[in-house]
């Protein structure tokens, strides 16, 4: 048996991006608020094997049920858990090199969900052409304001010259890895780029079950100071 996670009386981490287990390490740091919840996925992508998945409660799709043959006894649909239209997306670019940790160089990795603060922090140190810098990214979700989820992103340049690009987005474009023939569940109704906000509605269904509708902002601050716009640029020199 192979232990991905050191052992800690409160935290659960380690050192390693394990590649081959990056699904399950993803789970294992998944956090919530029962309101809301979602796996250990990357911030800012990762073009490796991963599972992405973002729930709110309560919210889900009738699937319909398909089989082989038709048999007594099977419901017409089933509950399916839909991901939710994601909002931790937070791309990277370094002097125009888009970080994933799947193909990036990089050192120093370092995964830690702490069960008492409910904290997930990430970091590892990126080795470019020009640049090393250590990447920090921290993230909770609230229970004080359920709706509430922050992420921190937190940089420091050891060495050489960053031209630092962060695009933080709402993604409305999401799918369910187990869909029926590669269904879509969610359907946009409105994009409103001065509120950094989407809303978005499940499709409809023939099984007269009511639609959700979800609305996804965005507050973005850079250095403390409130940004508008989705996509900021930093150069550290």
């Amino acid at each position: 048996m192979k232990r991905i996670f050191e052992i800690d009386p409160w935290i659960v981490k380690t050192h390693e991006l394990d590649v081959e287990n990056k699904r399950l390490q993803e789970s294992i740091t998944a956090i919530g608020n029962g309101y809301m919840g979602m796996r250990g996925n990357f911030e800012e992508g990762y073009s490796g094997d991963t599972l992405q998945g973002t729930y709110l409660g309560g919210v889900w799709f009738p699937d319909k049920t398909r089989v082989g043959w038709w048999k007594n006894g099977y419901p017409e649909y089933f509950g399916k858990a839909i991901n939710a239209p994601a909002f931790n997306h937070i791309g990277i670019t370094v002097n125009g090199e888009k970080i994933d940790l799947a193909t990036s160089k990089f050192t120093d990795f370092y995964l830690a969900l702490d069960m008492h603060q409910g904290l997930l922090t990430r970091s590892y140190v990126y080795h470019g052409h020009d640049a090393a810098i250590k990447f920090t990214f921290e993230r909770f979700l609230s229970n004080a304001v359920q709706e509430a989820a922050l992420f921190k992103v937190s940089v420091d340049v050891l060495e050489g010259h960053a031209d630092i690009q962060f695009d933080a987005s709402l993604d409305g474009n999401v799918v369910n890895e187990d869909s029926n023939y590669d269904e879509q569940f969610w359907q946009a109704l409105e994009e409103n780029p001065v509120a950094h906000s989407i809303t978005m509605e499940t499709i409809p269904n023939p099984f007269k079950v009511p639609q959700f509708t979800v609305t996804l902002a965005q507050h973005l601050q850079l250095n403390g100071q409130d940004v508008r716009a989705f996509s900021q640029r930093l150069v550290v020199r």
